[in-house]
This record gives C-alpha cells, structure tokens and sequence, in this order.
C-alpha cells in the first residue's frame, strides 16, 4: 500500500512557520522595546489546565482534557519547558462496513473504522515566547510558540468491527499495538496576570500534528492497515502559578 508523502511536506512547513514566528515577534509587537527591562524574569511557572479536544479525523469524537506544563521564563519573556497532557474519551463511530470479513487483506482494509476509541497522553518540551499587546503591563498578552515530543494513543477495537471478522473468519483473533509516535504542537494563548504577576490566567489554543500507521494482528502476524492521523485542535482555559 502506497502513502502520500504531502502530510510529511505540510508538517515541515507548519514546524518551520512557527519557528520563523516566534522569531520574528519581538520585531512585530507594538511597544515591544519599550517593554524589554519590563518582561525580563527569572522565574518558574507551573500551569494547569482544562478543555477539550476536537480530532482532524472525522472518525472520532472530541474528548475532555487536561494538561499540566512547568516552564522556567528567562530573557525577555521566553520560556522553556515541558507539558503532559492527557485526553479521555475520543470515541470512534459506529462500524458500518462489511458484515463479513474473510481474508486478512479486507480485515486490515477496515483502516480506522475499526477503531472504537483512541484516548491520548503527551508529553512535549516546549518553547514560547510573551508578545505584549500594550506597555501597561497590567493589560493581557500573547504568548506563542510551539511543542517537541510524544503522543501515546491507547486504541480499542469495535465490536461490530470484531463481529464482522467472526462471521467471516472464524476463530481470528485481532488485536490493535498502542502507537507512540512524535507529536508536534503549535501553540497560541491570550493570558491576564494579576496579584503582580503571580497568578495569571488562561485561554490557550493548540493544534496537534502527529500520524501513525496503524498496526493490526491477526492471529500474531502484525502488519500495517493504514495511515491515521492522530491531529487535531485544543481549547483550554487554566491558571498560572509563578514563583
């Protein structure tokens, strides 16, 4: 089975555009040299946060989050760090292919309808950078930038899936392999500091990129069924902690 190679040109250009951005935000911010010796902090940060997220794959349902980030912000409002993130609840939709399915070939070609959930955990080093929308510092920011590293997705398999492999191959047994794969994850949020700056809150947008081959045994032979895509978009609203 041959796969398209575009998803893998569109993640390059979406990570190389986040980096020319979180580059270029110092220059493009109104009244950022103003604010310079204002933004400069030596400080840990610890957020936590609360949404839900809604998959690329139209296969699956939006399911309830949370995250937890620890960050150290340095130099001129930028930050370094790490996120876990967990997701409950993405459903697959109901299977609705054949009722009968005979040979291995058909079995794996069920792809992700095969699927009845594929919840989530993550965790990435992140980078981002505080861009002010004013040089009153009691107003509210941006910060942007974007996360590196891993998406755990514990998959399940439909029941009407699994009823039409019996009806056509008895005595199959099928199973799906968890997929670790490497996770990319721009990120924007709006934030409000209060109590001079050691409480902030939260309104943050991310967007996942990450794909995997689902991997499907049949009888312990393992082979690929096809391409997922295991993106999509993040809503959350949190607090900040700094001390």
């Amino acid at each position: 089975m041959k796969f398209s190679s575009q998803p893998s040109r569109s993640r390059l250009l979406l990570l190389t555009l986040s980096v020319v951005l979180v580059g270029l935000s110092g220059c493009l911010a109104p009244g950022y040299n103003a604010r310079e010796a204002m933004l400069f902090e030596d400080k840990m940060h610890t957020e936590y946060k609360l949404g839900s997220f809604s998959p690329s794959s139209s296969h699956f349902s939006s399911g309830q989050g949370l995250g937890i980030r620890m960050s150290y912000e340095y130099e001129y409002g930028m930050h370094f760090g790490f996120e876990y993130g967990v997701v409950r609840d993405v459903d697959g939709a109901a299977y609705d292919g054949p009722a009968a399915l005979n040979n291995p070939t058909t079995i794996r070609g069920a792809g992700e309808s095969a699927l009845s959930g594929a919840d989530r955990r993550s965790f990435t080093l992140n980078f981002d950078w505080d861009v002010p929308l004013s040089e009153d510092p009691g107003m509210p920011y941006l910060r942007y930038g974007f996360g590196i590293g891993g998406l755990y997705s514990d998959l399940s398999l439909n029941q009407g899936f699994l009823d039409a492999v019996e009806a056509g191959s008895p005595g199959s047994v099928i199973e799906v392999t968890d997929q670790l794969m490497f996770l990319f994850r721009p990120s924007a949020s709006l934030r409000w500091d209060l109590f001079d700056g050691n409480l902030g809150l939260i309104a943050e947008a991310q967007y996942d990129v990450a794909s995997h081959p689902l991997i499907m045994d049949i009888n312990t032979d393992g082979d690929k069924s096809e391409d997922i895509d295991y993106g999509g978009f993040g809503a959350y609203v949190g607090v900040d902690y700094s001390f």
